[in-house]
């Protein structure tokens, strides 16, 4: 049997009611391993745009003797499966960029989900604000902890609803704060130092325009604020 922690286990977690996921950008095959093993699906697709992890998935696969419940496909983003073969999606530990890339490829594919499940590593604006502005509501989002490093996952679904938030809730998700998630206070610290850090290096440069280096001030000073609220 084999053992999820961190932000690999809460991602799986988060597939709950869905029966035929399907797992891109899998590498080693954890998480299908798992959803199988856990009993949670009976049969998962495992893709990559690369030969190498889809070589050690396999190994993995055979090593678990799963090879008649996991599917392994090669190729990129969302292109190897069919519509309406899975009824869910992971799209884990790559960009925001990335992510939404993918997402915008096959845009008939998500939009029939019964849910998307994503891990951003970085550049979770980019992703969120293409969510909200591309009709998909944010079921669930939750932070966890994982190797020192605190991560976001979401799990969205589409319901053709166009929206706008305020920047902050761009780069800090709403349900966040809604939820009173128990890491935000420490990411809040975590994405201030990192605004702090863009804000002062446009300034200092002097070669950006101003109104940019005033809207990321404002953000900075946005995050500050949304801190103080924080209950710890």
């Amino acid at each position: 049997m084999i053992h999820l922690q961190g932000r690999l286990l809460q991602t799986a977690s988060m597939l709950e009611g869905c029966e035929r996921p399907a797992d891109i950008g899998t590498d080693h095959a954890y998480i299908p391993i798992y959803l199988v093993q856990s009993g949670k699906c009976d049969r998962v697709i495992a893709t990559d745009v690369k030969k190498g992890p889809l070589k050690k998935a396999a190994m993995n696969i055979e090593k678990h003797q799963l090879k008649e419940q996991i599917e392994l496909r090669l190729g990129d983003g969302l292109e190897p499966v069919k519509q309406g073969e899975c009824d869910s999606f992971i799209v884990a530990g790559m960009g925001g960029v990335v992510i939404t890339e993918i997402l915008e490829k096959s845009p008939e594919i998500v939009k029939q989900a019964k849910a998307l499940v994503l891990q951003p590593v970085y550049t979770e604006a980019c992703l969120r604000e293409y969510l909200c502005r591309s009709g998909f509501r944010t079921e669930s989002e939750v932070l966890v902890l994982d190797e020192g490093r605190i991560y976001v996952i979401l799990r969205v679904a589409y319901d053709g609803i166009l929206r706008q938030e305020e920047d902050l809730h761009y780069h800090i998700g709403r349900v966040l704060f809604e939820r009173k998630d128990p890491l935000l206070k420490p990411y809040l610290e975590r994405r201030i130092r990192i605004q702090s850090k863009i804000a002062h290096g446009m300034a200092k440069s002097g070669l950006r325009d101003p109104n940019d280096i005033k809207k990321e001030l404002c953000l900075q000073e946005r995050m500050k604020e949304a801190y103080i609220t924080v209950e710890t």
